[in-house]
């Protein structure tokens, strides 16, 4: 998962600097980059949620899962912080 995230990074960065060599509005850029990187990234948990069937998705399991892989992840600066 790490190292396709970082390929859709790399994927978009170039994109966008190719856009900004071609005179295109960085701010724009950086939108479009943005909202592309996030589209890719959501794209297979979405895809797996409209997938899911009452039937089976178990929710408790699946929040215990997403809470383990996201203890290795290093917190945001942005970060919403759920500990209280």
């Amino acid at each position: 998962m790490e190292s396709w995230a970082s390929r859709v990074e790399m994927f978009e960065k170039g994109k966008a600097m190719q856009r900004i060599a071609n005179g295109d509005d960085p701010a724009s850029v950086m939108e479009d980059m943005s909202r592309g990187i996030t589209s890719k990234l959501l794209h297979p948990i979405l895809t797996a949620i409209s997938e899911s069937t009452p039937d089976n998705f178990d929710v408790e399991k699946n929040r215990r899962e997403y809470e383990a892989a996201m203890r290795g992840v290093e917190r945001a600066a942005d970060h919403v912080d759920t500990s209280s």
